[in-house]
């Protein structure tokens, strides 16, 4: 069973991605060219689409300020514009092999090109695709990786802490507090034997029949489960974000709204009390609606989340 308080802000998983995203690259020199189309796979197809109309119709999937103002609608719009065009310039080409650029789903990022025209708040979303037009986030002359997630719980976390690799100076563990917003709660209780199928359904996780206790061993610097031990047939540990997507994979992508939790076992159920939605990674959709709401500038929120870019055309 899982409890969540009500949202002003809907957001969807997106990037927020429980399928994970490639680790982050280091940073290095390249130049900046934004394409004119790009090709998409979406719902099974895989079409040319102009680069912009892509931006529009990633960011009308990925959040839809319900209950905002027109100026902190548009403000929304405006840093996630920036957002998915840095993403989508950073991951071009992703799933080349396959012969296309991106995908639709939560692997890359949400888009769905019918909400341009089915969407109450489609005006606003161009308006802000139009006054963002070509801008996007620069680290070192390389176009920023723009991870982002629905909910940080508090704070935000650095890239390596959840998937490993290199530090990334700009994708970092920072507090996430502005009152009077409150980060969401959850509670989720799994039943032994699900979570040893769901286990087992991976083979770096599976523990044999028995599953016999789980255990938060480390936590990185924004309270993340870091490292899990499972204790079984065969006793594995993973990291709380492999631990994650291994469950969400099996038992639905809201089983764990994050890894930023406490476990404890009552009979034949675990039950996991938590915070956020996502992975933490970068953007705070909660709190970037929360600072936009308050009026901060657009530089000034992108700023907030993404230390050390600058936002250039």
């Amino acid at each position: 069973m899982k409890y969540l308080p009500a949202l002003a802000l809907v957001v969807a998983a997106g990037a927020a991605a429980s399928c994970g995203p490639l680790p982050p690259r280091a940073p290095g020199p390249g130049g900046v060219r934004l394409p004119e189309r790009i090709l998409v796979r979406s719902q099974g197809r895989i079409v040319a689409v102009p680069f912009e109309d892509y931006i529009l119709g990633s960011i009308l999937s990925e959040v839809m300020p319900t209950g905002e103002s027109p100026a902190t609608a548009a403000r929304v719009f405006e840093v996630q514009a920036v957002i998915a065009r840095s993403y989508a310039a950073a991951e071009l080409g992703r799933h080349r092999s396959e012969g296309f650029d991106l995908c639709d789903s939560t692997h890359c990022q949400l888009y769905d090109p019918a909400r341009i025209r089915s969407s109450a708040v489609a005006d606003l979303a161009r308006a802000a695709v139009r006054a963002t037009a070509g801008r996007v986030l620069i680290y070192r002359g390389r176009v920023a990786e723009t991870f982002f997630h629905a909910d940080c719980g508090g704070s935000t976390a650095a890239a390596d802490d959840v998937w490993g690799g290199e530090r990334i100076p700009y994708l970092v563990a920072a507090p996430d507090v502005i009152s009077p917003v409150r980060h969401r709660a959850w509670t989720s209780t799994i039943g032994v034997a699900d979570l040893t199928r769901a286990l087992a359904a991976d083979p770096q996780a599976a523990v044999g029949r028995r599953l016999d206790g789980i255990e938060v061993r480390t936590r990185d610097a924004s309270g993340r489960a870091k490292e899990i031990v499972i204790r079984g047939d065969q006793p594995r540990v993973l990291t709380g974000d492999e631990f994650r997507t291994i469950v969400n994979r099996a038992l639905g992508d809201r089983a764990l709204d994050s890894s930023k939790f406490t476990v404890a076992r009552d009979g034949s159920r675990y039950t996991f009390t938590g915070t956020g939605l996502g992975h933490g990674v970068g953007l705070c959709q909660l709190g970037a609606a929360a600072r936009a709401r308050r009026g901060d500038a657009l530089e000034a929120i992108l700023g907030e989340y993404f230390p050390g870019t600058v936002l250039a055309k």
